[in-house]
């Protein structure tokens, strides 16, 4: 795997408030509502800029909880 991609990803964090921390890969991307050429590279990680707002943009795949948080650190 490419190691910038990886360093990258060390600065996100995904918080559900049942599980605790979850890794990336246990997260669903919930956003419906935003044009792909509205797609935002931060850190790593494509995401609409609806997602830097809080809401139910993401699901927990281990509880299905939509409470999940995303954290990124600079």
């Amino acid at each position: 795997m490419d190691t910038v991609f990886e360093e990258e990803n060390k600065n996100i964090k995904f918080k559900c408030p049942n599980c605790g921390v979850i890794s990336r890969d246990d997260v669903i991307f919930l956003c419906n509502t935003c044009d792909q050429s509205e797609m935002i590279y931060e850190n790593g990680v494509y995401m609409c800029p609806a997602c830097l707002k809080k809401g139910e943009n993401f699901e927990c795949m281990k509880c299905g909880s939509k409470d999940v948080v995303m954290e990124i650190r600079n």
